[in-house]
């Protein structure tokens, strides 16, 4: 069965690629939206359409794939574009390599234990971590740079007596210098090729009549394996993850029906079947840990479900792990969009876990944008169903990410509040800050992370990499701002981010990125950010500000917030611009604010 679903997904991505690749031919004046080239110390070109066929199927529509030369990984680094053979710039870069390509007869020679020979190919993994910086220091897109697989020489043979004590010893010590030596280097993600060739077993992801006739050591499973990864690496920078797991409650995070069986009745445990449930809720605690907001969607009675999560001693979730409950006998349908609209995120937002066909055709039915996965009937599948789905890929965990669910339930006790006063009185308690900074070190990743994911309040949903970021805020004609929100409630955290780029008129400063996260919208924080940017643009020298807004099917919200905030009309549709020493934002007086600027 898994083989011939691997089957099927390699046919599916092939085809969708070569379809794609003849819409090329008549379509020349194509704008491809990512850019990425490959290169390998083996030969990569029949990883390009695993690689697009992926990317194609996560929602991208004109990727561009660039193979490089056999084995030209060096020249690479030092120049990217001539050895791709390509006049503009890319998004991201991945390199491939082995250690039998960097230097086989060394390797040889330091499995007899040569000392010089073991040494010389240490330098040379040095060198190549060194163009690699050269590379990153040259280079604002991503960097993707694979680790090294054990060797595929006959003297590495695994399973050849001794085996462990000469050739993984010097595997092991090689493998640490690279390690060591990529280390100091920022803005480098690594793609774990070694582990993949373990995962799938090392006879079954190499194919040596490939590597005999064209250096392609894989078989063709193995490498859309390899251009499955790539594609979830390359896009994790580029679109947003999915925000949250809803999660049905009878046959889903235990076995049986907790209404009939009561709660020493339902199977969740150290034994199966009830200990794959268990497993399940474990990965789930898992993406909750890295950011991912749990719910749960249950026709049920609401007591039973809360008697479970708080007394059975064998859950791994509790009430405290999930951000929003719908337990009613409600349709899913309804249960679903009051939660997307309880954690003030799109449905597209949500994956959904049922045990139930019906429901689940219901919900592809009436919410095809919500994405659904059935539980196995097999249940020793069901650990695994949502691994490596790539649904839930980010670029990088941040602290943000990791209190998401503290966030919602501060937000709940927030919105109870608001219901018990006027809102008058409401804000005026709430003691909202609003700190304004340019953006440091420590801010890169959840900066980026809300400049590829924000959707809604996104005034021109320009899309970076965390590179790119990066250079932007080393641009003497740019300046990065982002702003913290905190109230007597609790911390917001960082939760909108602007772009300022210094105009061709003198004077004149333009706002180039412009969003916020929509839970903090509606108590007056937009309008405090906004008046913020115009003081930092003003203490850098602007007299004018110019705003655009350029409208998407999800950013409607915002395509009145330059004129509301007295901005005037340029001759150029959605463009807005203000004159900061003639005119101020006024701040709302219950919010507090503060501008950190680095001159």
């Amino acid at each position: 069965m898994t083989d011939h679903i691997a089957e099927s997904a390699i046919n599916e991505s092939r085809g969708l690629w070569r379809e794609y690749s003849r819409s090329l031919k008549t379509n020349l004046e194509l704008q491809h939206d990512l850019r990425v080239g490959v290169a390998g110390s083996f030969t990569v070109d029949n990883l390009i359409p695993h690689i697009g066929g992926c990317l194609l199927r996560k929602g991208f529509s004109a990727p561009d794939i660039v193979p490089g030369p056999y084995n030209q990984i060096h020249q690479l680094c030092l120049d990217h574009r001539s050895v791709l053979e390509r006049d503009y710039d890319f998004d991201a870069l991945v390199l491939l390599w082995r250690l039998e390509d960097l230097a086989p007869e060394l390797l040889e020679s330091a499995l007899a234990q040569d000392e010089k020979s073991f040494e010389r190919l240490a330098q040379d993994i040095r060198e190549f971590a060194q163009a690699i910086a050269g590379l990153r220091g040259r280079f604002s897109g991503t960097v993707v740079v694979s680790t090294p697989p054990y060797p595929a020489l006959g003297s590495f043979d695994v399973r050849d007596l001794g085996q462990y004590e000469r050739g993984r010893a010097v595997y092991q010590h090689l493998v640490d210098i690279w390690n060591k030596a990529l280390e100091p280097l920022e803005g480098v993600r690594t793609f774990d090729l070694a582990g993949l060739v373990m995962s799938a077993g090392f006879d079954a992801a190499h194919d040596a009549r490939k590597w005999y006739l064209y250096r392609q050591p894989y078989t063709e499973t193995f490498s859309f394996c390899i251009g499955q990864m790539i594609a979830r690496i390359v896009a994790a920078g580029k679109i947003s993850a999915k925000k949250c797991l809803v999660l049905d409650a009878d046959n889903t995070l235990w076995g049986g029906i907790i209404g009939e069986d009561g709660l020493g009745g339902i199977e969740i445990g150290n034994d199966f079947p009830g200990l794959a449930f268990r497993d399940f809720q474990k990965y789930a605690l898992h993406l909750q840990k890295q950011g991912v907001m749990l719910a749960i969607a249950s026709k049920n009675n609401e007591e039973d479900v809360l008697e479970v999560l708080d007394k059975h001693d064998a859950m791994i979730l509790r009430r405290e792990h999930f951000s929003a409950m719908e337990i009613n006998w409600s349709s899913k349908v309804e249960g679903i969009r009051n939660i997307a609209q309880k954690l003030n995120i799109g449905t597209d937002s949500l994956v959904f876990v049922d045990d139930n066909k019906k429901e689940i055709g219901e919900i592809n039915e009436r919410l095809p944008e919500v994405t659904c996965f059935l539980v196995p009937e097999e249940l020793a599948e069901f650990p695994s169903l949502l691994r490596n789905s790539g649904l839930f890929d980010i670029g990088e965990v941040t602290k943000e990410d990791r209190e998401r669910t503290k966030m919602m339930a501060q937000e709940a006790i927030r919105n109870q509040a608001a219901h018990e006063v006027s809102e008058e009185e409401f804000r005026a308690a709430l003691g909202l800050k609003v700190k304004v900074f340019e953006v440091q070190a420590q801010h890169l990743a959840r900066t980026t992370q809300l400049i590829n994911k924000t959707n809604q309040f996104n005034l021109t949903t320009i899309r970076r990499t965390q590179e790119e970021v990066k250079a932007l805020c080393e641009d003497q004609d740019s300046v990065v701002l982002a702003t913290e929100i905190e109230d007597r409630y609790g911390e917001y955290g960082l939760v909108g981010v602007a772009i300022l780029r210094r105009g061709d008129e003198g004077g004149v400063w333009d706002i180039d990125t412009l969003l916020m996260s929509c839970r903090v919208l509606g108590r007056g924080a937009d309008t405090a950010f906004l008046a913020q940017i115009l003081e930092a643009a003003a203490k850098y020298g602007a007299e004018r500000v110019r705003g655009r807004y350029i409208p998407t099917q999800k950013n409607r919200m915002v395509e009145d917030l330059y004129p509301r905030h007295g901005f005037a009309s340029n001759n150029e549709e959605g463009c807005w611009h203000i004159h900061v020493s003639a005119h101020a934002i006024g701040v709302p007086n219950y919010i507090e604010t503060e501008l950190t600027l680095s001159i």
